[in-house]
């Protein structure tokens, strides 16, 4: 088995790696010829990939700036790292500018070896411009043994071991020694199939190009996985089993869960090849693309399919709002949409058991089918927050229909089958009760016919906190409107739902709205193919918060702020060519938002609460790291020297309060911190044990905090303090100052 904390090393180094996403130069990838795609082996469990490191990271600088409190550099913490790792801040023989990978292989089972997991391979590849410079030139790497293997040492310890594959330094952790040769051996022979092998021309193409590729072989996964993932599920269905025997009045059978996720993941691993993210971040948004891909010839591959829609704009767009928490649009993709909510009904039928029969799955799916049949392509609707009304919470529809008879219809028999079919006894079984009443043509506005309908659910004890809970949170019932005019059926769901319903027919007479929202606008500018997606979204994290704050206002009321939002998260889905591909876009002014809010929640918990001691010790702690950081960040920018006094840091964290201790006395004159000067990056070593500030000692006495060199800080004891103080000013050719703590 893989002993994980043996590989926290690799993980530094490659973890970074799928972190630092940035802006990809097109005109370093050879698209032609790309040496990793032929060295990671193509049965690999994943890959994650990083194309233009240095490029990368400093992109990923510009896109954090001004969204994280704490000043930090990517490039900086980056370079840290491996030069913690390989012993020398040079990194001589690395290429900076290359590929970094890490990936999980499949090694040829041995004789006896009967768990898949024995025969993982995890490690990654370190580009290199000369590998012998790269073993000679950093002190922590040994040179090779007979079998070209290099021990990489830290502090006396091995921490990793290296060979050559390549253009690449193959890393591993110290324990995978066998394995680590059995994989330079399966990547040098020509024989072995890359993983350009398992990729189609268009996913080539992104692990070539993307800033960040991350690949996922779900196939490869399921082979080696299933019988025991499996055998686990089998294991626990059996205790599921034992608990409904034992436990009387169970509302579900918990057996029956486990074989629906069981079958759901049954299906995933059975139908889908393989999944991949790639992460493209700009100065002023994130986009990122997660795609699935499905095995040629399932009913997964058959769903991904475009239909007559997917070149067509969605037309509805104009109807969704500014202020809203969610905006949606859909297109009627037939084929995808139709068997994605049969499937969906497939999954309800195992859930709910003996309560609903076959003929009862049997009209839901003909309803179904019926529903989607008879619209006529683009859907709207927002999600809007009200925290005054009951539930605290409003959705509005347009819907396109082309038979507006056999919607009507469809809705009357959904209403009945709401009443009478075997989902009424399967809310009871959860103790909940519930109706659904609807009345035709309750008014007419504007020569419209508005029909209703109320949607009670309610625990079956009144008495009982459920009940209680459902009344505080959502009130006594749904209320909704509805009308059809021009072809578009129009809904206001929840709120003061006869004054949307009449906003949104005055909207719809008006030959629909002139302008599109400028949200809407905005979030399209970033995706701006989500306007021809299957379905795209808009979400406001903030307003979400109001939401919560309406439902339990006692318990969070730190969310009854008012909080200035007007950026979204913009999603998108296409599907097509039996793949579904998820676009993200997360601008940049919308991660400043939420920064700002928790900013202003955390001022308002110090108002509220005193912090104990074990908190002012993490206050100050975070402190000099932040100082410790905007010291970094000055080198940076300043031939490697660091600032001659902590004023000097403002510009990097634009924070006067870090300057202050929570532990300094209020009538105390002294600084707070101690600021070490005359350091200079070019210079040190071992940059984790030389501190660079710390908490003066007037006012400490069992413990003081202290900032090293490398951004990390830490709470010592004074003799472990005074120790690492000396090894600081003998670097320095100093002589360390007379300290004296607190009673002293």
């Amino acid at each position: 088995m893989f002993k994980l904390t043996r590989l926290r090393n690799v993980v530094a180094v490659g973890f970074l790696f799928f972190f630092a996403a940035g802006l990809w130069s097109e005109s370093s990838a050879k698209q032609a010829d790309d040496e990793l795609l032929k060295m990671v082996p193509g049965e690999s469990l994943f890959c994650i990939r990083v194309n233009n490191f240095e490029y990368t990271v400093n992109t990923v600088d510009q896109f954090l700036t001004g969204v994280s409190p704490i000043p930090m550099s990517l490039s900086v913490m980056a370079r840290m790292q491996l030069a913690r790792v390989l012993g020398s801040p040079q990194l001589s023989g690395v290429n900076m500018n290359g590929s970094f990978t890490v990936f999980a292989g499949i090694l040829p089972s041995g004789p006896t070896e009967t768990n898949p997991i024995l025969n993982i391979f995890l490690g990654g590849l370190l580009p290199v411009t000369d590998y012998r410079l790269f073993i000679s030139s950093n002190p922590n790497c040994g040179q090779p043994d007979e079998k070209g293997i290099s021990i990489i040492t830290s502090n006396g310890k091995p921490v990793m071991l290296v060979t050559q594959a390549g253009n690449y330094a193959l890393l591993s952790s110290p324990d995978n020694y066998d394995k680590l040769v059995a994989m330079a051996k399966m990547i040098s022979d020509a024989r072995t199939a890359g993983l350009a092998s398992a990729l189609d021309a268009a996913e080539a193409k992104l692990a070539m190009t993307e800033p960040v590729w991350a690949y996922g072989n779900v196939e490869q996964v399921s082979k080696t996985f299933a019988p025991l993932v499996f055998g686990q599920l089998e294991k626990i269905k059996t205790e599921m089993e034992k608990m409904k025997s034992a436990v009387q009045g169970l509302p579900v059978d918990p057996a029956a869960i486990i074989n629906m996720y069981a079958n759901i993941l049954k299906t995933l691993m059975k139908e889908t090849k393989s999944v991949s993210l790639t992460v493209r971040p700009k100065p002023s948004v994130c986009n990122l693309t997660v795609t699935t891909s499905a095995v040629p010839g399932t009913d997964m591959a058959n769903m991904f399919v475009a239909d007559a829609s997917a070149e067509q704009e969605n037309k509805l767009l104009m109807y969704l709002k500014d202020g809203a928490m969610m905006n949606f649009g859909f297109k009627i993709n037939t084929p995808f949409w139709e068997k994605l909510y049969l499937k969906s009904i497939d999954l309800l039928a195992t859930i709910a058991g003996e309560s609903m029969t076959t003929d009862d799955i049997a009209k839901m799916k003909k309803l179904t089918t019926d529903w989607i049949n008879c619209l006529g392509g683009p859907i709207a609707c927002w999600f809007s927050i009200d925290a005054k009304s009951k539930p605290p919470f409003a959705f509005k529809y347009v819907i396109e229909v082309k038979d507006a008879d056999k919607l009507n219809k469809v809705i009357e028999e959904a209403t009945e089958m709401l009443n009478t079919s075997g989902i009424v006894e399967f809310y009871k079984s959860f103790g909940m009760e519930m109706s659904f009443a609807m009345t035709r043509e309750v008014g007419r506005y504007k020569g419209v016919s508005i029909d209703s309908a109320k949607l009670i659910m309610k625990s079956a004890d009144p008495n009982s906190p459920q009940a209680q809970m459902i009344a505080v949170m959502y009130g006594e019932e749904f209320n909704y409107r509805w009308g059809m005019t021009d072809g578009l059926w129009v809904c206001a769901i929840g709120g003061d739902v006869d004054a949307g319903i009449r906003q949104l027919i005055d909207e719809v007479k008006a030959g629909e709205p002139k302008q599109m929202a400028s949200e809407i606008k905005a979030a399209l500018s970033l995706l701006p193919e989500a306007s021809k997606a299957d379905f795209m979204a808009t979400y406001n994290f903030l307003r979400s918060f109001k939401m919560l704050g309406a439902f339990a206002p006692v318990l969070m009321p730190m969310l009854q702020m008012d909080i200035p939002t007007k950026s979204n998260i913009i999603f998108a889905g296409k599907v097509g060519g039996g793949k579904i591909a998820f676009e993200i876009a997360l601008p940049k002014e919308h991660l400043t938002e939420i920064m700002s809010v928790f900013l202003k929640m955390q001022q308002q918990k110090e108002a509220m609460t005193e912090a104990p001691e074990q908190d002012k010790r993490a206050v100050s702690l975070n402190n000099l790291k932040q100082i410790a950081l905007a010291c970094i960040l000055y080198a940076d920018e300043h031939d490697g020297k660091f600032a001659p006094d902590l004023q000097q840091l403002y510009p990097y964290h634009r924070n006067p309060k870090i300057l202050e201790s929570p532990h300094k006395p209020e009538d105390f004159d002294g600084p707070s911190y101690i600021y070490i000067a005359g350091l200079n990056m070019a210079a040190r070593t071992k940059p984790w044990k030389i501190i660079i500030a710390y908490e003066n000692p007037a006012f400490c006495s069992d413990r003081i905090c202290a900032a090293f060199l490398d951004g990390h800080s830490e709470s010592m004891r004074p003799a472990e303090f005074l120790k690492q103080l000396q090894a600081t000013y003998e670097q320095l050719g100093r002589k360390m100052p007379e300290i004296k703590f607190k009673g002293q």
